[in-house]
């Protein structure tokens, strides 16, 4: 089957803990947390349209503070990143920085196989990167996917993405949205470098990632005007 993959979800909270109500110095998940514990069997059940009632996640404690991993009905695993601001850099910039490391460093360097059979695998290897409001259809990942086939020297694609809802500020983010797709981002293609690949929706090739110097740069702290306009302006812009 050539549309064969094996997924994984990573879910990555970005200060996911808070001072206990009843201990000022106990630290405990928060809402938004528990709130993703309390949905997952109903979202589950919405996807497969029938009744499900997964296991309980696996609690794991990390240095950044925690880590709950869920089973899923196909047997691939749905992991829930719960960071501590007081543990490890927060916003998003950093949780990107974080995945990207844990996922191709981790999980994919570390592997006990052939350096050859890691570069097979780190080609056709992809990182999706999406925000927690986006709502999409599994046609749409495919189109990104058959891209990233067509040309193997492509490193990172983006789909088209706009707001729902009515009203003036709709109407106006609908437009500004839809030309920097067509007509910036075409036109920056055109000429040979894309450059911004927005994290809300895209997709990523973990060989591109893994070239020289690309997450090193992205890993700089801002301390130059510069910096804050190149990295920490919109956080998740590759």
């Amino acid at each position: 089957d050539p549309d064969y993959y094996e997924f994984e979800v990573h879910v990555f909270f970005d200060d996911a803990f808070e001072l206990s109500d009843d201990n000022g110095e106990e630290m405990v998940v928060n809402r938004f947390v528990k709130q993703m514990v309390r949905v997952i069997d109903t979202a589950a059940s919405n996807v497969h349209q029938c009744n499900i009632r997964l296991k309980p996640p696996k609690k794991l404690p990390t240095p950044y503070g925690g880590r709950l991993v869920w089973q899923m009905p196909g047997k691939n695993k749905l992991i829930a990143h719960l960071k501590d601001k007081g543990k490890i850099r927060h916003r998003k910039r950093w949780s990107q920085v974080m995945y990207m490391y844990y996922l191709l460093g981790h999980k994919l360097m570390e592997l006990p196989i052939d350096v050859s059979r890691k570069a097979v695998m780190a080609e056709n290897t992809f990182i999706l990167a999406l925000d927690g409001d986006i709502n999409f259809r599994p046609h749409a990942v495919q189109l990104l996917v058959d891209l990233m086939k067509k040309n193997r020297g492509l490193g990172a694609a983006c789909g088209r993405i706009h707001p729902v809802g009515t009203g003036p500020m709709v109407w106006y983010q609908k437009f500004e949205y839809a030309i920097g797709h067509w007509l910036q981002k075409a036109t920056e293609h055109m000429i040979g470098c894309v450059l911004c690949s927005p994290g809300c929706f895209s997709l990523f090739r973990a060989k591109a990632l893994m070239d020289d110097n690309v997450m090193r740069r992205y890993t700089t702290r801002s301390d130059e005007a510069l910096h804050y306009v190149q990295y920490d302006q919109g956080e998740d812009r590759w």
